[in-house]
């Protein structure tokens, strides 16, 4: 692991590969803040448990499904696959009723028809054509002479032989004077299927939904889902660079732990104090597993060099620095940039 001695060596060398002179190494001459990086995942599963009332229309069967005595001490192994949702369903043990229906064939007097299957209906309706006003210039349906046609009105329609009258071209068409037609649902039998039952008579019983036999019991569910928390520390005060560089190149220290595990002896203090609050158990929690990578990265200032950063961080082989713009140089660096920005702003204005 990283200690100052180190830190301040790397910093020298890379100063001294850029071609600069560098008195670095007194403790006093540079200043060294420590960052603890911490990532990982940590999975949980958590469990509920359930129970309520269930009940089935027609027969099933239950004889699969586990059978508990209390819900609450049920055993279930642990998932295999912390990952996976799993669920449970369990039978409590002596709740199973299976009841016959008052129906018993599962079907009941249909109460639109009272169980004759079909419905009075009016063997004729008013004619569509002329509604029944019309149905004949000389006897209007009564099959005796109502009009005087001596004003000498004539029809505006084609008519036809009035059925009652017997008066040529002057009854409607469709109805022939008589001002009605056969129900077209009945045909004009006076009677029609009932819509309900479809002329049976019969219809599902409610109660038992046409089955005849209901089912009741007591259902358990045992319910399991992961839940996952990503872990990055520190959130903000390293720069994105020097991340992605641990990342790529860094020499973690890492570690995986169950929820019988405890935490390395070997860690340190610092990572301890970082690891500890994420492993507290969660409400429901029955099984954990995490895993963590963390690695001391050292933030050097030089007075030599106030423009600059030097991020440095172990690896493999030997400690890798980074050099970074200072926040001061980068405000500079951008200010620059907006004053060029706003110059060529005012010259482009001026030129149009």
């Amino acid at each position: 692991m990283l200690d100052e001695k180190n830190v301040l060596e790397a910093v020298r060398r890379r100063i001294e590969e850029r071609g600069e002179a560098s008195k670095l190494g007194l403790p006093d001459t540079a200043k060294i803040t420590w960052h603890p990086l911490l990532e990982g995942e940590i999975v949980r599963s958590i469990e509920t448990r359930t129970q309520e009332k269930r009940k089935h229309y027609g027969p099933i069967d239950l004889s699969g499904r586990p059978e508990y005595d209390s819900l609450a001490r049920h055993h279930v192994a642990l998932p295999k696959d912390l990952t996976a949702t799993q669920t449970v369903t369990l039978v409590q043990r002596g709740s199973v009723t299976e009841r016959s229906c008052d129906c018993s064939n599962g079907k009941t007097a249909c109460p639109r028809c009272q169980g004759r299957g079909d419905l009075p209906c009016d063997p004729s309706t008013a004619c569509t054509v002329c509604q029944g006003i019309d149905s004949c210039l000389r006897c209007d349906g009564a099959g005796t002479k109502n009009r005087n046609n001596s004003d000498g009105q004539q029809p505006t329609d084609e008519r036809a032989t009035c059925s009652q009258c017997g008066a040529p071209n002057a009854a409607c068409p469709t109805c022939h004077g008589r001002g009605r037609v056969p129900c077209p649902t009945c045909d004009g039998h006076g009677v029609r299927d009932c819509p309900d039952c479809e002329r049976a008579g019969t219809v599902p019983h409610q109660r038992c939904k046409g089955t005849g036999r209901t089912v009741t019991w007591i259902q358990g569910t045992i319910t399991r889902k992961p839940l996952t928390e990503k872990i990055k520390h520190p959130k903000a005060g390293v720069p994105y660079l020097a991340w992605e560089g641990a990342r790529e190149s860094g020499d973690w220290d890492r570690t995986h732990l169950t929820h019988k595990d405890t935490l390395p002896a070997d860690l340190t203090h610092a990572f301890r104090n970082l690891v500890q609050p994420h492993l507290e158990p969660r409400e429901g929690e029955i099984a954990r597993q995490a895993t963590f990578k963390y690695l001391r990265l050292a933030r050097v200032e030089a007075p030599q060099h106030p423009h600059r950063v030097y991020y440095v961080f172990p690896t493999v082989t030997s400690p890798r620095v980074l050099v970074l713009p200072s926040q001061r140089r980068t405000w500079q660096i951008t200010a620059t940039a907006l004053g060029a920005v706003l110059v060529l702003f005012l010259v482009l204005r001026l030129v149009s």
